[in-house]
């Protein structure tokens, strides 16, 4: 019998050396797999990265830097636009513009943005350059207020001219959105088309986009729902104050309806990514024509009034960008035309007959949050990419074309 005890006691002893060995190896596991959590994203992080994002814009998180790709198709357009005649930057009365459609001007684009994701104030504010300066959750960008020519307010000189059946086309559409240089779709205010997407009617605004410094763009809502004045905006269009994204504040730009020059970003707080608001050659008025606009190139060393700086051509990207989310509606809105809006072809045709698609129907898909290491992606998916774990996700109605044949 003691010949048996004694391996029974190494037996059990022999256990408990395995036992805390295994023990301290899974603690020492835990600890390994929780490291990341060191690493959690600022809460600044995490609203952008889950932010409404639609289905055309890919959005990736690294470090301090969020990478923003879109083709730039925004979600609703006019069927049809007062187009500049050749030879017109800014057009003031309906002899300089002629109708042309919407489907011919808006082209797609190649963006591609690296903004910092923890913006600071700067000592002075930078003025903003005629050209991109933020870009919005439906993929298009946001220009400052002014026009081609740096004085004219884009919200405030709308031209219109009718077509054969009495309706009225303008040079900027109900979004307070046009087609510009190189077929670039871009806003001059709050475009209640993103904002009805996003937004509860009556509640507040939800993030809208981000500028290039950093600083986060909102709609024309506060926390409760009330409309922001420019009166409590500062010289920037920015306010400190609570969003549903940050309930004790935080300081953001707003984008209004106002018909004045506070429509928009008029200056950064921050400091922006210089690759993104310099560069690209100079244009008439600091903005180049729309397809089929025939306005004289500027001369050369020409540099736009009232300090601005000659705008930014976008990166190209090599990663292709997925289809559009193309309307707001699957009924347009009575304030816009009673007609269906233009087919969201990526590359129209000079070619292209009188005739596009526009009739959307609603179709729900899952967004999800994916993070892997310290990166953190934005996707339209039913799981995460492989070595990528589900960090949340949310159902998003986006809108799909149906064919209607419509004449103009």
């Amino acid at each position: 019998m003691k010949i048996q005890s004694i391996p029974n006691r190494y037996y059990i002893r022999a256990k408990k050396i395995c036992s805390l060995a295994i023990s301290s190896a899974l603690a020492f596991a835990l600890t390994i797999s929780f490291t990341p959590t060191s690493h959690a994203a600022s809460p600044q992080q995490s609203a952008i990265i889950q932010a409404g994002w639609f289905k055309n814009v890919k959005v990736e998180a690294t470090g301090d830097i969020v990478t923003i790709e879109s083709n730039g198709i925004p979600n609703w357009m006019a069927e049809k636009y007062a187009k500049p005649n050749a030879g017109i930057i800014v057009p003031t009365s309906p002899n300089d513009v002629t109708l042309d459609l919407g489907s011919r001007l808006v082209m797609s684009q190649n963006y591609n943005f690296a903004i910092t994701m923890n913006p600071t104030k700067a000592s002075t504010t930078t003025p903003t350059a005629l050209g991109p300066i933020g870009i919005l959750v439906n993929g298009a960008v946001v220009f400052n207020p002014y026009e081609g020519d740096g004085k004219a307010v884009a919200v405030t000189g709308n031209v219109f001219l009718s077509d054969s059946n009495g309706v009225k086309w303008g040079f900027l559409d109900e979004c307070n959105g046009h087609p510009g240089m190189g077929g670039m779709y871009h806003y001059h205010g709050m475009p209640p088309c993103v904002t009805s997407v996003i937004d509860k009617s009556g509640g507040p605004s939800h993030i809208l986009g981000i500028a290039f410094d950093g600083y986060l763009i909102y709609g024309d809502k506060d926390i409760t729902g009330k409309t922001v004045s420019s009166t409590q905006l500062d010289t920037c269009n920015g306010i400190t104050s609570p969003t549903p994204e940050f309930p004790t504040g935080v300081y953001h730009y707003v984008l209004t309806q106002e018909k004045s020059n506070r429509s928009t970003i008029n200056c950064f707080t921050g400091t922006p990514n210089p690759t993104l608001t310099k560069g690209g050659g100079p244009q008439p008025g600091g903005m180049g024509p729309m397809p089929g606009m025939g306005g004289p190139p500027g001369p050369p060393g020409q540099q736009p009034p009232n300090g601005q700086q000659p705008p930014v051509m976008p990166t190209p990207i090599t990663t292709p960008i997925p289809t559009p989310s193309p309307s707001m509606s699957a009924t347009p809105s009575p304030s816009m035309s009673a007609t269906p809006s233009p087919s969201m072809s990526a590359t129209p045709s000079p070619t292209a007959t009188p005739r596009y698609t526009t009739l959307y129907k609603p179709v729900k898909s899952t967004q999800l949050v994916c993070k892997k290491g310290t990166v953190r992606r934005t996707i339209f998916a039913k799981v995460c990419p492989p070595g990528y774990t589900k960090i949340s996700s949310k159902i998003v109605t986006s809108f799909v074309k149906t064919k209607v044949t419509v004449m103009p």
